[in-house]
């Protein structure tokens, strides 16, 4: 990976800003905004443009770039058609049926193009399986990113930081062009967190990723790990890829099973995702980005470490499970789960622009 891939990156995060700058007002004279309700902690009417931003920024560079191959035609294919179904998700409310179709759709475009999981490290090998199980992961990847866009900065953040790690893996196999071309999203949704991100003089987000673009992101990491596990000899990649997301694979795979246990629909609405219990534990969107992407950074590369050290793959499967059924356990009871959260004195760093107060009453079930 040269200067020149450096250079990309950055300016696919320009083109994605001007994107962005240029969409917010159409956004608000077409009616594409994220209301507020007792679900979302933001004030104002806010326009769903994020994805729509990182698409154009992304498909902007990746044509002046050049360098498409199979993998990357059908990554741009899938991301136009979940952009565009999307777009009128955020402003019609689609049936969640038809988004897992479209999504299973988006999956099968990425198996056309040779993007696909071939086996699950060195353990065992998917064989005819192959396809079903990329269209499974697919959707289980975009709707686990979806899941956890609930918090400024939070989705976006998460993403970059297993984008940072994918550069990374691949640099270390060889693969100087995938590492330019995840490079050069990565810096696409660098330049979305310039509006999605609160900070000093910045105490609301601008504008939010929709539903266009938290799957457009589902769809990236899921894109990246596949083509990472492709690199001959890289197939641990695929191993490492969920501890890379972590925090959204374990936030969505736990509270669709609590639904299911309840009776409920997979999809139903409630505030038991991760970022909602931190808010009622009083953590401000600011800290909650902060603890998520230490979390993040922490798992990430001790996953890297314990496989480039160990080589224990199975080992490191076993151990996301056990995790996975510490996180259940830990938020079994929500009311304790968010006492357990709760941080007694703010951050003063966040004091200078507070929220207002819209945690739920705590119950017990």
């Amino acid at each position: 990976m040269s200067s020149l891939d450096a250079g990309y990156a950055v300016a696919a995060a320009v083109t994605t800003a001007l994107v962005c700058l240029v969409l917010m007002p159409l956004a608000r004279r077409y009616g594409l905004l994220d209301v507020p309700s007792g679900r979302h902690d933001h004030a104002s009417p806010t326009p769903l443009v994020g994805g729509l931003g990182i698409f154009g920024g992304v498909l902007a560079m990746a044509l002046l770039r050049g360098a498409l191959d199979p993998g990357l035609i059908a990554y741009l294919v899938a991301a136009a058609l979940l952009v565009v179904v999307g777009v009128v998700d955020d402003r019609r409310d689609l049936s969640w049926r038809l988004r897992i179709v479209v999504q299973a759709c988006a999956g099968l475009i990425l198996a056309a193009g040779g993007v696909q999981a071939a086996s699950v490290g060195h353990l065992f090998a998917f064989g005819s399986w192959s396809i079903p199980f990329s269209v499974l992961a697919t959707v289980g990847t975009i709707n686990a990113i979806n899941m956890i866009d609930g918090s400024d900065g939070l989705a976006g953040s998460l993403v970059l930081i297993a984008l940072g790690f994918f550069v990374l893996v691949a640099l270390g196999a060889g693969d100087a062009v995938l590492a330019g071309h995840v490079l050069l999203i990565a810096g696409a949704v660098a330049g979305f967190l310039a509006f999605n991100l609160r900070r000093p003089g910045l105490p609301a987000a601008r504008l939010f990723l929709g539903n266009s673009g938290s799957a457009l992101l589902g769809l990236t990491v899921v894109w990246a790990a596949f083509s990472l596990a492709r690199i001959p000899g890289n197939a641990a990649a695929g191993i490492v890829a969920p501890w890379l997301v972590a925090l959204p694979l374990l936030d969505c795979v736990v509270v669709m099973t609590r639904r299911l246990l309840a009776g409920r629909s997979p999809f139903s609405a409630d505030r038991n995702h991760l970022h909602h219990l931190l808010r009622d534990a009083g953590h401000t969107p600011q800290q909650i980005v902060r603890l998520c992407t230490l979390a993040a950074l922490a798992a990430g590369a001790a996953a890297l470490a314990w496989l480039h050290h160990t080589g224990a793959e199975l080992a490191l499967v076993l151990l996301f499970f056990g995790v996975l059924l510490l996180h259940y356990l830990a938020t079994r009871r929500r009311e304790r789960a968010v006492t357990w959260l709760r941080r007694r004195v703010p951050a003063a760093a966040d004091a200078d622009y507070p929220l207002p107060d819209r945690r739920l009453p705590l119950r017990r079930h």
